[in-house]
């Protein structure tokens, strides 16, 4: 499974890049949320047990609620 967020554009002061859209991706079991660049790369990720966990997450640095979240064909 693998979910796709668009942000308005943020700084992460813990790593000094702008984060233009999340994506959360299931492996092993876990889930993980990735902040990507405008280029689409990962910057940073954080591991979750759980899908809620992750969306927690997103929800508590940039304000994404699961009715912002887009499901993406692999």
């Amino acid at each position: 499974m693998r979910l796709t967020a668009t942000i308005s554009s943020q700084t992460m002061k813990s790593i000094g890049e702008t984060v233009a859209s999340l994506e959360i991706t299931s492996a092993d079991d876990a889930f993980y949320l990735f902040r990507l660049g405008a280029n689409e790369l990962p910057l940073d990720d954080t591991w979750h047990p759980s899908l809620e966990e992750a969306m927690r997450q997103a929800k508590f640095e940039f304000s994404v609620g699961p009715a912002d979240w887009t499901q993406v064909e692999d």
